[in-house]
């Protein structure tokens, strides 16, 4: 067991605790090991097994000729490196670290999870301006998995030629790699990218691997890979099986000399999917928790952005829509809500579990979700737009030496995530990575963020005829440009005066100048890599007087 109570790292770790018994033990634990390993050796070769059981341990399944052969979907070619684990340092004192994801929750859907504020809210720091910059799920996995923006890890939406697991370039070579060589113990159970299926095999870096086979992941009846063994869960609710996997391998993986770090990846809030409807329909909460919230209503309702009236000034893709309606949106955001209860009893469990365990003052746990929602705003139900309810998501941060309680203001992206871990970890990535560790910001509340112009942007519809870009645009401390590929549409947003994003500046004679500017600003990060997408390119553009 790794554990040194009352720890406060620089964001950096201090000593793990060791009994004076430790060596000892350990030399008679080694020499156990040994004799064991050979009686197994020895049974196995001397028995004639009718079956081949497939192991406890991820199985490195051979990848395909595709993989092998280092392309991606869209025949962009690559370099596969196979990592190996460096040995491992039984004084390795670096942090644990637990990354919990949720699918498509909105930013105040945090009201509703009392024991997750509780935890790390008063317990860590919360970033109130956190962007998810491509806000859709696989492009935000990618993200996470990469530190790099969509047009650098090849994965521009959920499907097709440009989108899903397929397209992620150099796949073997991603955070859980990089961390896996170094030392830590990598695992992961819920949801992955999108299109993922078991014959992909497990990408490099990966010590546990349960997650969905399927571009339908639900809540129940929902296919696993389940460390080299497909499974079929039809009757366990997909975020108990996720919660069980996480406090598992907190309490096996806390008895190792090594440092972990677990993606417990939740599928909640997302709708349900099914050919026919797409992923329109609510989700399906926990029978336990089917009846919680009779009265919530949805915060959108009393957004004057709510069932917009006039949306002529929007594009195409808002135009065509009907209005939601409050019935339809208040179901729906019960049924969002009572969802995310059993996230809300996993992130209780998961801590209770490094408590126990006696890592809690050992790790380092982020809670975020790949997207955001609107819910009725502009008329809209869904992510993937550029509207603030779309990208704006939770963040909340616990660590040894983060302060308890605290808020932040600095606008931070879902391409900082796997910067931010490899600082922690002291591990270098093995690609240019576009994001910048918040750890500076954790640490500092008045440390202020130069490159506050950030690059959003969605791929071509997978439902429609593949594009690369769907639209592409920037976001800054005052300004949403997007430039729409179709027609070139443009939109601009005063999000300091127009906060509900009601009125489209672009085509305002005043605000010309800041469309010019704007589109220069895109111009400069639409192809950025590494320290270009993180230049100062100076403060908001303001419109004429």
């Amino acid at each position: 067991m790794r554990g040194s109570p009352g720890r406060v790292l620089n964001l950096g770790v201090g000593p793990r605790r060791m009994g004076k018994e430790g060596p000892v033990l350990r030399r008679v634990l080694v020499l156990l090991a040994i004799v064991l390993g050979v009686s197994v050796l020895v049974t196995t070769a001397l028995a004639s097994p009718k079956r081949q059981d497939v192991p406890r341990q991820v199985e490195q399944t051979t990848p395909t000729a595709g993989q092998r052969s280092g392309m991606n979907s869209q025949g962009y070619e690559y370099e596969r490196p196979r990592h190996r684990p460096e040995a491992r340092r039984a004084d390795d004192d670096r942090p644990n670290i637990v990354l919990i994801t949720t699918d498509d929750q909105a930013l105040t859907d945090m009201r509703w999870m009392p024991k997750t504020r509780r935890w790390l809210g008063r317990g860590g720091v919360t970033f109130r301006n956190m962007i998810s910059p491509h806000p859709l799920c696989c492009p935000a996995r990618a993200e996470i998995l990469t530190g790099q923006f969509a047009q650098n890890n090849g994965v521009h939406t959920n499907a097709g030629p440009y989108g899903g697991a397929g397209a992620l370039v150099d796949p073997d070579n991603t955070l859980a790699s990089w961390l896996q060589k170094s030392g830590y113990l990598v695992g992961m159970s819920g949801k992955y990218l999108n299109q993922y299926d078991a014959t992909q095999g497990v990408p490099d870096g990966w010590d546990y691997w349960n997650v969905a086979t399927t571009n339908q992941f639900g809540y129940l009846r929902y296919p696993m890979y389940g460390n080299g063994e497909p499974t079929f869960h039809a009757t366990e609710y997909s975020s108990d099986v996720i919660r069980d996997d996480t406090v598992r391998l907190v309490e096996q993986w806390s008895e190792a000399d090594q440092p972990f770090f677990i993606w417990a990846s939740y599928y909640a809030p997302h709708g349900l999917c099914a050919d026919a409807a797409g992923c329109a329909k609510p989700p399906l909460p926990a029978p336990r928790h089917r009846h919680l919230y009779p009265n919530a209503a949805a915060p959108s309702l009393r957004k004057p952005s709510f069932d917009e009236d006039d949306v002529r000034d929007k594009s195409h893709e808002i135009r065509k829509r009907d209005k939601v309606g409050r019935r339809s949106a208040t179901y729906l955001h019960r049924q969002r809500i009572r969802s995310l209860a059993a996230v809300d009893q996993g992130v209780d469990r998961t801590f209770k579990a490094l408590r126990k365990a006696g890592e809690l003052d050992d790790t380092v746990v982020v809670f975020t979700s790949d997207n955001g929602y609107l819910l009725g705003e502009h008329r809209y139900r869904g992510k993937i737009l550029p509207y603030e309810e779309s990208i704006r998501v939770p963040l909340l941060v616990r660590g040894p030496g983060v302060p308890k309680g605290a808020t932040r203001d600095q606008t931070v992206t879902t391409v900082d995530l796997a910067p931010t871990v490899l600082e922690l970890a002291e591990v270098e990535p093995g690609r240019v990575v576009d994001g910048r560790s918040i750890l500076p910001f954790v640490r500092d509340r008045d440390r202020r963020r130069t490159d506050t112009d950030i690059l959003i942007q969605a791929g071509g519809r997978p439902d429609e005829t593949p594009t690369p870009w769907w639209y592409r645009g920037v976001r800054n401390e005052r300004w949403t440009f997007v430039r729409w590929s179709e027609q070139g549409f443009l939109e601009l947003y005063d999000n300091r005066r127009d906060r509900y994003q009601l009125q489209n500046l672009a085509y305002d004679a005043r605000h010309r100048p800041v469309v010019r500017e704007m589109l220069r600003r895109l111009k400069v990060l639409r192809d950025c890599a590494g320290e270009e997408c993180r230049v100062d390119l100076g403060p908001p553009p303001r419109p004429r007087t």
